[in-house]
């Protein structure tokens, strides 16, 4: 069975994160009625929003917040220690996602950045020249996401968050 993998046409469209017409905003409550407030990325999957914190958790809490998007792997055949029937199974390999941690401890580490997971533990073995480039397929679609689809989106993402940040808006404000 050969893998299926996408053209770099096929890839989505580096999407806009344009100025919205309102800033979202995050807050975080404490039981004694204390909020923080910061700015929520459009792009950002959840919202780290929560009431009734204990403020003595207040601080953890803050140093929780991660705002996220993430982007999917390559499904590839691979080998597992794991698997006892001793045939390759489907592995997702080298997912992304783009990070920002606002409360972070250095001022470097709160802008966005870029995570790649390769796999587990996890080896392909035994590749003809039909699984090599099976492989070398798989791994150039991955390297055509990472490049035209997480970085272009990043560098947006980090533009408009520093903006944000320049302006006064988020983490703290």
């Amino acid at each position: 069975m050969k893998p299926t993998v996408p053209s770099p046409a096929a890839l989505p469209a580096t999407e806009s994160y344009g100025t919205p017409c309102s800033v979202r905003q995050w807050a975080i409550t404490t039981a004694t009625g204390e909020q923080i407030t910061g700015y929520l990325p459009p792009w950002a999957a959840e919202d780290p929003s929560e009431q009734d914190v204990p403020p003595q958790k207040l601080a953890a809490r803050l140093a929780d917040v991660c705002h996220y998007k993430e982007f999917p792997g390559q499904v590839l055949r691979a080998y597992s220690p794991g698997n006892v029937t001793d045939e390759p199974e489907e592995l997702e390999v080298m997912s992304s996602s783009i990070t920002c941690t606002p409360y972070a401890p250095a001022p470097e580490l709160a802008l966005p950045v870029a995570t790649v997971r390769v796999a587990g533990e996890y080896w392909m073995t035994d590749l003809d020249p039909t699984g090599v480039a099976n492989l070398v397929a798989g791994l150039r679609a991955v390297a055509d996401r990472l490049d035209h689809v997480v970085i272009p989106q990043l560098n947006t993402i980090r533009a408009e968050w520093t903006a944000h940040h320049a302006s006064g808006a988020g983490a703290g404000a």
